[in-house]
């Protein structure tokens, strides 16, 4: 069972790994100056304006605003969770992560003593011999033949058989009633009423369905022939989440980044029968409406992303749920289209009646998401009419507040502006009051590249420089009382300030990685690419200087409280002594 990973390993870990061997080994890297250059890796860009520091071991584009360590390039690179890069970077330089007792983080699933994901493997070995093996395995490989798939495809998306019969996998691995209870967990078993448990996939095509780390969580059954369900998921579990997880996008993650985009379709089939066409970007929801964390994991990969929908009501109405879904991620970086296939056609069928070439050019040719808002808009309102173009911009405003601030945004608005003969004000007063909805911290960091910077207050300023040089901490003059500076702030700046003093070498990313657990790390991340465009040799000068104007600053705070609250009413000695001596101090 893996516990908590130490703080003291971290920071062995980060003064070991060089983060331009590290980056360099994914985007070629040029000395330039003191640090190494290259064009940003996260957004496009003619002129490099990406910059690794060897001294602070911490990369900054200064066009998008991506920041941070060794550790945050594998998981915004490469999209790892945070357990995964360090082991990655430990294996690197050959460490072992040791645990710590307590404090379990990223804790294996187990139900009874068992881990449940080694079950899962178990359970899809089990599926996938059935389909080579069983005595019934002809009417399931006749299937998959007739759908034109290959037996490479079959064994590279792991496809199996359920045979028919209700104890096939219990039998096999429900020996025990251990190994039952988390069959029944996995949702690989199930339990009527009466308490019978029984197999729940039976006569199907089996589809495991793997997580982001590529471990098989859960799966999506085909039944053989009539019956209903047609298609059988797992159902939620501790270790599968509809809502988060999409078919096919661990296989598919080369795809994606060699296509330059990410194809969203509805069915397992889809994205196997596209993959067998040589179309290798497409992944599938999970029999669920696309939500915020579907979208986040597909914005790791790629900032474009297609939805394939029937062209019929229910795909339009299916695309507009997820229309709606996405507009609060759509800042000037995203691209979001929309594939509108001819009724009765599925990505499956299309495929194979137009082959490659002509399916991924109706990719191409997909249906911007602004287009299709404002397609749907005018559909609703008789832009002849005053009242049909007052209509329009009422549907229009509650959509519009949802968007991230940007030129995207100001053009849609200036388009429904020209259409309806109003001033882009009108759409405005409403868009600009309403906030927009927030989502995990991993998609806010790739939000906040394209955000306002963070006001530069004092204490920001402070913090600012002491992590982009800890060597700061070292210059604080002895008689310096840091107690003193009690503004809000002031506890970071003084946690920081003794993290650094503690260890003369650190560097950027090292005092960064102390935090990366707590709920500012973005914002630390953020001041530690800030540029002060202060001369180096000034500033050691200027860090001292801001703290003593801390000091001030909290003097005063402290002097104004105490005398609002001498005004209703009595102070108690220690409160009455420090207002004299802060009074005595202020007339100095």
């Amino acid at each position: 069972m893996a516990g908590r990973i130490p703080q003291h390993f971290i920071d062995q870990l980060i003064n070991r790994i060089d983060i331009v061997d590290l980056i360099d080994s994914y985007v070629p890297l040029k000395k330039a100056g003191a640090n190494y250059k290259a064009c940003c890796p996260f957004h496009n860009e003619k002129s490099p304006s990406f910059t690794v520091s060897q001294t602070k071991q911490f990369y900054h584009c200064f066009g998008c605003g991506a920041n941070g360590t060794a550790i945050s390039w594998l998981m915004e690179y490469e999209h790892m969770e945070f357990r995964e890069a360090i082991e990655k970077l430990a294996s690197n330089v050959g460490l072992d992560i040791p645990e710590e007792a307590q404090g379990y983080e990223h804790k294996p699933k187990v139900s009874q003593g068992i881990d449940l994901y080694q079950l899962m493997d178990t359970v899809n070995e089990f599926y996938q011999t059935q389909l080579r093996q069983h005595p019934d395995k002809q009417q399931a490989i006749d299937y998959l033949k007739n759908r034109n798939l290959s037996g490479e495809i079959a064994k590279r998306f792991g496809l199996g058989f359920a045979p028919d019969g209700w104890d096939n996998l219990m039998s096999a691995h429900g020996a025990t009633d251990a190994s039952k209870k988390a069959l029944v967990d996995t949702g690989m078993l199930s339990q009527n009423d009466n308490e019978r448990i029984y197999d729940r996939f039976r006569a199907r095509i089996m589809f495991p369905i793997h997580d982001h780390r590529g471990r098989v969580v859960g799966f999506g059954g085909r039944v053989l022939g009539q019956g209903e369900p047609k298609y059988l998921n797992s159902p939620e579990t501790p270790i599968f989440h509809k809502g988060s997880e999409l078919y096919g996008l661990y296989a598919a993650r080369g795809g994606i980044k060699e296509a330059g985009n990410v194809l969203v379709v509805e069915g397992y089939m889809d994205v196997v029968a596209l993959a067998q066409a040589g179309i290798d970007n497409a992944v599938a929801t999970l029999g669920t409406a696309t939500t915020p964390m579907h979208l986040q994991r597909l914005l790791r990969h790629s900032q474009n992303i297609v939805f394939s929908f029937d062209g019929d009501r229910a795909g339009r109405a299916a695309a507009w749920k997820a229309l709606e879904t996405c507009l609060p991620l759509l800042d000037d970086g995203c691209q979001i289209s929309f594939l509108f296939l001819p009724d009765g056609e599925d990505p499956d069928s299309m495929v194979n009646k137009i082959a490659k070439d002509a399916f991924i050019e109706l990719i191409e040719k997909a249906t911007p998401l602004t287009d299709f808002l404002i397609d749907s808009l005018v559909q609703q309102a008789d832009l002849e009419r005053l009242d049909g173009r007052a209509k329009l911009v009422r549907l229009a405003k509650p959509l519009l507040a949802k968007f991230p601030k940007g030129v995207l945004r100001k053009l849609v608005i200036e388009r429904l502006a020209g259409m309806t003969q109003t001033s882009p004000q009108d759409f405005l007063d409403t868009a600009n009051t309403t906030k927009s909805s927030t989502f995990s911290r991993a998609n806010k960091k790739t939000a906040s590249r394209h955000t306002q910077p963070l006001p530069m207050s004092t204490v920001r300023k402070a913090i600012s420089m002491l992590i982009q040089q800890p060597a700061l901490a070292q210059s604080i003059p002895t008689e310096f009382d840091l107690s003193k500076i009690t503004i809000k702030g002031g506890d970071l700046l003084n946690q920081l300030i003794g993290s650094a003093k503690l260890d003369p070498a650190m560097n950027t990313a090292a005092l960064l990685e102390q935090h990366r657990q707590e709920s500012h790390f973005s914002a630390l991340e953020k001041l530690a690419g800030h540029d002060h465009l202060i001369p180096e040799n000034e500033i050691s000068n200027s860090f001292i200087v801001l703290l003593q104007q801390l000091e001030n600053d909290s003097t005063g705070q402290q002097l104004e409280e105490l005398l609002e609250k001498s005004r209703h009413e009595t102070l108690n000695n220690d409160e009455k002594n420090r207002l004299k001596e802060l009074l005595s101090n202020n007339q100095r």
